[in-house]
């Protein structure tokens, strides 16, 4: 399989250019942790806060499901001798994580967006559903395929990170988007599962690339929980507001995920967990609260029938 999957990859690359070269890299970087760190606050604090909370959750257990597959599978990448690397990387080759994430991450989203269409008549909503799907499906598949060009994944890898990906997102939207109305309903009224998810995934596995996940996760469980307890924050208002909630809120992200890392420690998995837990609670607490308190954004209206809010389906008017 690897020899066959070195001679696609040396295939693909005779094709080579410097121009493609940057677009690989580009449609690459669609997949990386700096881009989702980047496009979940965007959704969270200016779209929708549901669905960015949605998506926050989706996309870190996926990060922690690949990071599990890879550490079981434990498979290589193609070797430097082979092919021409054009991007480090490190870490198990299969599944593809790029792969996995852009199913999971552009799928759902398709998935929201074609909700949207059918449940909203403004033509604008209408239209955007029309180019939602090949937009999804151009993504899922020129991101793999750039992998592959970049030499850091097999072609089986890239594979097998589709079909995970889609197994997962699939698994989601029937237990949480459609059946999942009674189970929201009912953690409502507990501390939410995101606060104890993240403690049964470093139990059942805790490799490199899976500590930040969780500990993401664990951040913005616990803020989750406080957000809708005490503050409500509503993803709503105007454009103008919508943008300077990103310049307020961008800035710290980024200082805590950079800031943090020069930091010495006595451990650096402590160092690594209380870094990314920071960085999910002001993805989903920190900031909202900054922006409530700063008139950047107001309150929801309290709901007598309120979801829990890590798996939380009320929708804001952002949208």
């Amino acid at each position: 399989m690897e020899d066959l999957g070195v001679r696609i990859i040396l295939w693909v690359q005779e094709f080579r250019t410097p121009a493609l070269d940057m677009l690989a890299r580009g449609l690459s970087f669609l997949g990386d942790e700096p881009f989702y760190l980047l496009l979940i606050p965007v959704l969270y604090w200016a779209v929708d806060r549901s669905t960015g909370l949605r998506l926050t959750i989706l996309f870190l257990v996926s990060a922690w499901l690949n990071a599990l597959l890879k550490g079981w599978v434990d498979l290589p990448r193609p070797s430097p001798a082979d092919v021409a690397v054009l991007i480090p990387e490190d870490g198990g080759g299969v599944p593809s994580g790029h792969a996995q994430h852009a199913v999971v991450v552009w799928g759902y989203l398709l998935w929201v967006i074609r909700e949207w269409g059918r449940s909203d008549s403004v033509a604008r909503v209408r239209r955007m559903t029309r180019w939602a799907l090949p937009a999804a499906i151009a993504l899922i598949l020129l991101i793999g395929v750039s992998r592959i060009y970049l030499g850091v994944h097999f072609p089986h890898d890239v594979v097998v990170g589709w079909g995970v990906g889609a197994i997962y997102l699939a698994a989601w939207i029937l237990a949480v988007e459609r059946f999942g109305e009674a189970f929201r309903g009912a953690l409502s009224k507990a501390v939410p599962v995101g606060v104890f998810a993240p403690f049964a995934l470093l139990w059942i596995y805790r490799g490199h690339t899976a500590l930040p996940a969780a500990a993401t996760l664990l951040g913005a469980g616990i803020g989750a929980w406080f957000e809708r307890r005490h503050l409500r924050f509503d993803s709503s208002g105007t454009l103008r507001r919508r943008l300077l909630r990103l310049l307020a809120g961008l800035p710290v992200a980024a200082a805590i995920w950079l800031g943090l890392r020069g930091v010495s420690w006595p451990s650096e998995d402590l160092a690594r967990t209380l870094r990314y837990s920071l960085l999910g609670f002001w993805l989903t607490a920190g900031a909202p609260f900054l922006f409530v308190r700063t008139g950047l954004a107001g309150r929801e209206q309290p709901q007598l029938d309120s979801a829990d809010p890590a798996l939380a389906t009320d929708g804001n008017a952002g949208r």
